[in-house]
């Protein structure tokens, strides 16, 4: 069979235009013969003079085992429809209540990272509002679709990734994450919805507009979902050490918060009373118990959480007076939303936002928007005493959203 050329095993056998592909799906005959075909480059998306593919046969006659079943290198038809680009092929794999859209190939590569690696937006739409579609699986490099479309620099399928809920802390073989391998990327391209974020960073880092989408603005962007600049690779080097051109890393420190004292991978959120030198993240915080500042090595008389990064030059203050919360405006809403990325639901969940009554669309990649709208519900219907930069910061603390509430804090200076 593999001696056959591809017109041989795709030319039609009956009156009908029914290729032995599709003939074999019809018929519900042994896996076997399908992995055969397939192997032999049968094609997936054939039509007969009636317009129906092979995939048409295998759901109208319920052959899950042909519509799920993989050839000698792992492949599906999902896995080959998405290689060749046949969104309509897809689409309709998708639709059957059988299709397992996770299955990996032997090289361990999911059909959305086959999506991801053709750089088809479409295709990678189409599969990501697939609730069963699997975001983490990592393939032989240990990457996920992310990684691998940060490593290409593809923004518009990063930012849909993202929107769907992509981890942008997985690391892959290299203990690389996501900023690693966006830093090691010139240059990054197919902008499908404008990212207001990259121009607030080319602002914010003193670039110009043509740099935004260079590897450090992109890099910005993803810290500002949550990536983090200091998880170390196998050769001990941060993200912020592939940094070349020294005056821009150290401007960009100046938005980062300062390393865990401890555990120098996480963002610090406490210092230690009275020294109020910078101490732990939230992880050393409950799991650690000091003595003694380890920096001056003066007693410590206790802990204080923070909720901003505590990186610009203060004075030393042994007794911390209570002072009125801010109360909030509509401006601090906008600025805490673009701190949110896609956790917003769960801010919503904490300040007692029922999002069902909002016209949200969770498909939607703006997530700025969908975390303004139930921030926006929350402050106009709350009690106006609770309105405050406290009430907020609380609700962003429970909901582990500390880049939103290092903002919040900066804007209540």
């Amino acid at each position: 069979m593999s001696s056959l050329s591809s017109l041989q095993i795709n030319k039609p056998i009956d009156e009908y235009g029914k290729t032995p592909l599709m003939w074999a799906c019809d018929e519900g005959i042994d896996r076997r013969i399908i992995e055969i075909l397939l192997e032999a480059r049968g094609e997936v998306g054939a039509k007969d003079i009636f317009g129906n593919t092979d995939l048409h046969f295998a759901v109208l006659r319920d052959h899950l085992q042909a519509v799920n079943a993989q050839s000698n290198d792992g492949c599906t038809p999902l896995h080959w429809a998405c290689d060749r680009g046949y969104l309509h092929t897809v689409d309709l794999l998708l639709g059957h209540n059988g299709i397992d859209a996770n299955v990996v190939n032997n090289t361990g590569v999911t059909p959305l990272h086959v999506a991801v690696q053709k750089r088809n937006y479409e295709l990678v739409s189409l599969l990501l509002n697939q609730d069963s579609v699997n975001l983490e699986i990592v393939n032989k490099k240990y990457r996920t679709p992310l990684l691998e479309a940060v490593s290409d620099g593809h923004l518009g399928i990063i930012q849909r990734l993202i929107a769907r809920g992509a981890n942008v802390n997985a690391i892959d073989h290299g203990e690389n994450n996501c900023l690693h391998l966006a830093l090691a990327t010139k240059e990054f391209h197919s902008e499908v919805e404008h990212i207001t974020m990259l121009d607030q960073w080319s602002w914010k880092l003193s670039l110009k507009k043509k740099d935004r989408l260079c590897s450090i603005i992109v890099a910005s962007y993803l810290f500002e979902v949550g990536a983090n600049f200091y998880q170390k690779n196998m050769e001990g080097k941060s993200p912020l050490n592939l940094i070349k051109d020294g005056n821009l890393k150290e401007k960009l420190k100046t938005f980062i918060p300062p390393a865990c004292t401890y555990c120098q991978v996480m963002y610090a959120s406490s210092e230690f009373k009275p020294c109020e030198h910078i101490a732990l993240c939230r992880d050393c915080y409950v799991r650690i118990k000091w003595e003694s500042c380890p920096t001056c090595q003066q007693p410590i008389s206790g802990v204080r959480e923070f909720a901003r990064p505590i990186f610009e030059d203060k004075e030393v203050q042994t007794v911390e007076e209570p002072r009125e919360s801010p109360v909030l405006k509509e401006r601090d809403l906008l600025r805490v939303a673009k701190r949110l990325g896609r956790d917003w639901w769960q801010v919503a969940i904490f300040l007692g936002v029922d999002t069902t009554k909002l016209k949200i669309d969770d498909e939607s990649i703006d997530t700025v928007k969908q975390g303004y709208l139930i921030l926006y519900e929350w402050f106009k219907n709350c009690d106006p005493e609770t309105r405050t930069h406290a009430t907020l910061s609380a609700a962003l603390e429970e909901a582990e959203c500390f880049a939103a509430m290092e903002c919040l804090s900066l804007d209540a200076k």
